[in-house]
């Protein structure tokens, strides 16, 4: 709440109220009676009714007395939110502790009536008891005090009533010289305003508006707390169960962090008793982590530079976290500053922040994720339509050469050359085509293996057969040397002979001409070992990890000179996975690549048939 001063000029009667920032989350309220002043302006209390005067208070035995009365007073209004079940009744003690303090003829609490769109006029007191106003209606407008106080949700305080001609005054038949109106405001919503007047001009000060001001937040929470229980049909065992429920709490800490008083809020949050708490340090009841901050907190907010605490983990007695938001406000009494801290529990919000928070951090890797899948289908999809495109090419163009000789210009051994040229290209585009079905079966369909009993070297024999027409092309010799022992094991013939086809493949493709391709078996006691060796360019030792991805292609030099969609590696892994193998690559830049994988033996007996899917990692 901002503090404002309705008139600049002093001679119309309206005192200055200060150019200090209150707000509804933390009041700093200094309670000081400016030295020089005190015989000027005295302040007499009301107490049964009547007023203590001027000379009684100006005796410095009272000075003590008047401190411990204005923290009662706070206390006696803090007791009542959690005490009192009627709201006159709260009304009544508030009207009754405020009396103690500030000396006022006549008080009202004019509370919001949000059907209405007006305030009404709830509770009035008198010196002589007289409640006379009570249920009147103020309208919500800025013609009258209230209703601007209402709408700007500013405290004011007036020394000169009459010389104010700015404003309707809704109970003028009191003749009231002075006075002080201050907002209502519980959970940054307006719900009424506090007003104390007086028939003297100037009978106010500016630390009687510091009181009001503070004192109107513990009325604000009463107030609201009473309206919660409107309309209930057991006011009584609701009021408890509400209570029983509450998260609210209200703290009242010395400079030094001990607990002077709490209610009875903060011992159900916490479940301890009040001599488990009266007297310790509320720094202990945080996480031992989280002390020395909580600390440093505590310690700015004496200093004024903070009104609001950091959401801190507290501990329950039974060794729960609970975390609580706290909005505290520095009172100072003479020389004695104390800190009031009102909170509520907000570890349902925090759990929810976490929640949210891992969710996000989910849901980024989960983007990212799909980011790296659509950059890889755009590889894939480049990759396939030039892989695809060279072979047609080629095939179109030699096709459409034999047929447009007419004359037959065409020799024969050129002819015969066109044609085993386009034969070649008709295979490569089959190899590639077969390889798109392959892969397809690993990542979308469910493909069971084919096993049957059978030789490694037979296969072996098989795949250099198909291979050695594509080695002759580019005069590569393939060499197969294997161990004529190896014994008869249970595989898949059709994907293990795919697995020797594609490395031998890959071995002539990436051999320079006249180079030698040896492909070998030897045997272990536990498993059979397959091996092809070439004298291509080789591959750089961080780059082996990577051999086996999809789409991944590497020739070991700094521009790629050989065509494939890099899927014939990732093909041979899952297939030798899925015989519960290994397969491995050995290389050095500019020495070949030696790949390698393994069966075991008794593959047949750990299992009958295999699901494609269940090995891909």
């Amino acid at each position: 709440m901002e503090w404002t001063n309705l008139q600049e000029e002093q001679d119309r009667g309206i005192r200055d109220a200060g150019s200090g920032f209150y707000t509804e989350g933390g009041l700093e309220v200094e309670i000081e009676r400016p030295s020089e002043n005190e015989q000027e302006h005295p302040v007499a209390e009301v107490s049964s009714g009547s007023a203590v005067t001027r000379e009684q208070r100006e005796g410095s035995h009272l000075a003590t007395t008047d401190e411990e009365r204005q923290l009662a007073a706070v206390m006696e209004i803090a007791n009542a939110i959690s005490s009192k079940l009627d709201l006159d009744s709260i009304l009544s003690t508030i009207s009754s502790a405020l009396s103690k303090v500030i000396d006022y003829d006549i008080g009202c609490v004019a509370i919001y009536e949000i059907e209405e769109n007006c305030l009404f006029i709830r509770h009035v007191t008198r010196r002589n008891g007289d409640k006379s106003g009570e249920g009147r209606y103020v309208p919500l407008e800025e013609s009258n005090l209230i209703g601007w106080v209402a709408i700007n949700k500013r405290p004011v305080l007036r020394g000169n009533i009459p010389a104010d001609k700015r404003f309707n005054e809704i109970m003028e038949e009191e003749n009231l010289k002075s006075d002080i109106v201050v907002p209502l405001i519980a959970r940054d919503l307006f719900i009424g305003t506090v007003n104390i007047g007086s028939y003297e001009c100037d009978h106010f000060t500016q630390l009687d508006l510091d009181l009001v001001t503070r004192f109107s937040k513990l009325t604000s929470i009463a107030i609201e707390n009473s309206q919660l229980l409107k309309g209930l049909e057991n006011l009584g065992e609701r009021y408890r169960l509400l209570m029983k429920n509450a998260t609210d709490i209200i703290i009242l800490l010395k400079t030094s962090g001990e607990i002077l008083e709490c209610n009875e809020a903060t011992y159900k949050l916490f479940g301890y008793s009040p001599e488990e708490v009266i007297g310790k340090e509320y720094f202990l009841f945080t996480t031992p982590d989280c002390r020395d901050d909580a600390k440093q907190e505590f310690s700015r907010i004496l200093r004024g530079e903070i009104d609001q605490v950091k959401d801190f983990p507290y501990l329950k007695k039974n060794g729960e976290i609970v975390y609580i938001e706290i909005n505290a406000s520095v009172i100072k009494v003479k020389e004695h500053p104390y800190l009031l801290a009102i909170a509520h529990d907000i570890t349902e919000r925090k759990i929810l922040e976490e929640r949210i928070t891992i969710q996000n951090r989910e849901l980024r890797a989960i983007n990212k994720k799909l980011n790296e899948l659509d950059q890889l289908k755009n590889d894939f999809l480049g990759r396939v339509s030039h892989e695809l495109r060279t072979p047609l090419s080629v095939i179109m163009a030699y096709t459409g050469t034999l047929l447009e000789d007419d004359s037959q210009a065409i020799n024969e051994n050129t002819r015969l050359d066109f044609l085993r040229i386009i034969e070649s290209q008709s295979k490569r585009l089959l190899f590639l085509i077969n390889d798109l079905l392959d892969l397809s079966k690993v990542e979308i369909t469910d493909t069971m293996l084919n096993l049957s009993a059978g030789s490694i070297n037979e296969i072996i024999g098989i795949a250099s057969q198909i291979v050695q027409s594509y080695a002759h092309q580019k005069d590569i010799t393939l060499k197969v040397t294997v161990d004529p022992v190896i014994p008869i094991i249970s595989f898949d013939p059709l994907r293990i002979r795919q697995v020797c086809i594609n490395l031998l493949s890959n071995a002539v493709k990436f051999s320079k001409e006249g180079s030698t391709v040896t492909v070998s078996s030897r045997q272990t006691d536990t498993e059979v070992i397959v091996s092809v060796r070439d004298q291509g360019p080789g591959i750089d030792t961080e780059d082996l990890d990577s051999v086996f991805e999809n789409f991944t292609q590497l020739d070991g030099g700094p521009t790629r000179k050989v065509n494939g969609m890099g899927i014939g590696l990732r093909l041979v892994k899952h297939y030798i996975e899925l015989h519960r193998g290994k397969v491995w690559v050995e290389s050095k830049v500019g020495k070949g690549c030696t790949f390698s994988f393994s069966i075991p033996k008794s593959a047949g007996a750990d299992f009958e048939s295999v699901d494609m899917d269940e090995t891909v990692n």
